[in-house]
């Protein structure tokens, strides 16, 4: 199992913030909606506790974020779908 899951979580957050944060000259966003929604799928075949721990470790990474997108951070366990605490 990986044993420092940070690096994974983060690449999660920077293509998602990415792709939505993309123009329409820089990604199709026929493109960019398919990708969000086969990531969420993948994402929400975690089991439950695993669900938590990716929110919460998207919520620390926010908290601890000076990211001009910190919102949209916030935002994204939601997006995903990912079940609430």
């Amino acid at each position: 199992m990986i044993q420092n899951y940070v690096p994974l979580v983060r690449a999660i957050i920077t293509a998602s913030l990415f792709l939505e944060q993309s123009s329409d000259d820089e990604v199709d966003l026929h493109c960019a909606v398919r990708c969000m929604e086969n990531m969420a799928d993948d994402l929400l075949k975690l089991s439950d506790a695993d669900q938590l721990a990716l929110r919460a470790e998207i919520e620390r990474i926010a908290e601890e974020s000076g990211h001009p997108y910190r919102d949209g951070i916030y935002a994204l366990p939601d997006q995903i779908g990912l079940i609430p605490k």
